[in-house]
């Protein structure tokens, strides 16, 4: 697609791919892989990055940003393990990760205030908005006249950003898409076929009267 549509990518590093920092920025073709960059969309500037250069504990305090990462994958198999019988039973999704976030109250309000640094990072910048994800909660609210939108994740919430071309964003998550069935699709019957339409059987082992028709020269 990024060749036949002329589309351009961009990528910008996180805390799991850190070691690009080195070769940074570095385009190949329409392809640009870089720290940070600004949008600009229907009047209004957008400031994104990954995020993680805003989180003390990842840039500073690396053996307990391990340590944290083995508990959340930990999670992320238990959590698994309960939406399957969930899902049995005919329960919604739930998500685990989420939920014990939200008990810790040391956890929410390190999500508040990563959220407010980040909405004060874009306004220094002169944007309107910040898009950024890291924290892995999805979010599309104001914070003192800026946009801040979080992406989320792709492991758990299965969460995205999407721009309509008005230059509305929206939060769109994978498990509320509904995708139709092969029922919905309706094949609609060749009206007046021009060539005769000959059994596959009769074409594979009985002998046909078609002088063009050749039998198969071995059976299975």
């Amino acid at each position: 697609m990024m060749e036949n549509k002329d589309t351009k990518v961009f990528y910008l590093r996180g805390n799991h791919d850190d070691f690009l920092e080195q070769i940074l920025p570095l385009r190949i073709g329409n392809l640009s892989i870089q720290l940070d960059m600004i949008y600009e969309s229907n009047g209004k500037k957008y400031f994104i990055t990954h995020g993680d250069v805003f989180d003390s504990i990842t840039t500073n305090l690396r053996w307990i940003a391990y340590i944290g990462d083995v508990g959340y994958t930990f999670l992320l198999w238990l959590n698994r393990v309960v939406n399957y019988y969930r899902y049995k039973r005919g329960l919604s999704y739930f998500s685990l990760s989420k939920y014990v976030k939200g008990k810790v109250k040391s956890a929410v309000s390190y999500i508040d205030q990563y959220e407010v640094e980040l909405a004060k990072m874009a306004k220094s910048k002169g944007c309107d908005g910040i898009i950024c994800g890291h924290i892995h909660k999805a979010e599309n609210r104001m914070i003192d006249g800026i946009e801040y939108l979080n992406s989320g994740d792709w492991v758990e919430t299965m969460s995205a950003l999407a721009e309509d071309h008005e230059g509305n964003w929206q939060l769109i998550y994978y498990n509320e898409i509904s995708f139709k069935s092969s029922e919905d699709h309706v094949i609609l019957p060749v009206q007046n076929p021009t060539h005769q339409i000959i059994p596959l059987k009769e074409v594979s082992f009985n002998k046909s009267d078609d002088p063009n028709l050749e039998n198969p020269s071995f059976r299975i």
